[in-house]
């Protein structure tokens, strides 16, 4: 059987929605694929987890989504923090911090490797210096994923290793 082929696209303001569950997602990694997720409220009612897609649209906001026969699958998410209010892979408040889900259905299939070099090229294409991303130590899949396309861990934070990739400038 042939899997439905993939697309990827800007992300758009409209996809708010679809970017809070890749968010959810995001957060809840350990979960397996068929586990209920937490309810969005939840998800976002820890502050340090919803800044990554409130007021979705800010200047410098970014990303890309993986559409599976028309359905968005995933997606990969840039935004740019200050050294008052960021994330946990922050490093300057020039570099946008990454971030990346892929829905438990899709899978297996590649995608996130897309979504990431998509996102890569579009901050490239944008003038950043470099991406940054946080990652937990016991997130092996997506530790592989991020050294293949050539990240490299510059500190520990909280728990997570803070990771950066060096982007070639337009």
């Amino acid at each position: 059987m042939n899997a439905a082929p993939v697309s990827l696209r800007p992300l758009a303001i409209g996809d708010q929605a679809f970017l809070h569950e890749m968010l959810r997602e995001a957060d809840n990694w350990r979960l397996p694929p068929d586990a209920p997720r937490p309810p969005m409220t939840e998800v976002l009612a820890d502050p340090h987890v919803r800044l990554y897609v409130e007021d979705w649209g800010r200047p410098g906001d970014d990303g890309v989504v993986a559409e599976v026969a028309g359905t968005p699958a995933g997606a990969c998410w840039l935004r740019l923090f200050t050294e008052e209010s960021h994330g946990w892979g922050f490093v300057g408040p020039d570099v946008p911090e990454l971030s990346i889900a892929v829905a438990p259905q899709h899978r297996e299939r590649g995608i996130g490797g897309r979504l990431l070099a998509a996102a890569v090229t579009r901050a490239e294409q944008s003038g950043h210096p470099a991406v940054s991303l946080a990652v937990m130590p016991d997130n092996h899949r997506a530790h592989r994923l991020y050294l293949r396309a050539g990240f490299r861990r510059v500190a520990i934070v909280d728990g997570s290793a803070v990771m950066t990739l060096t982007l070639r400038l337009p």
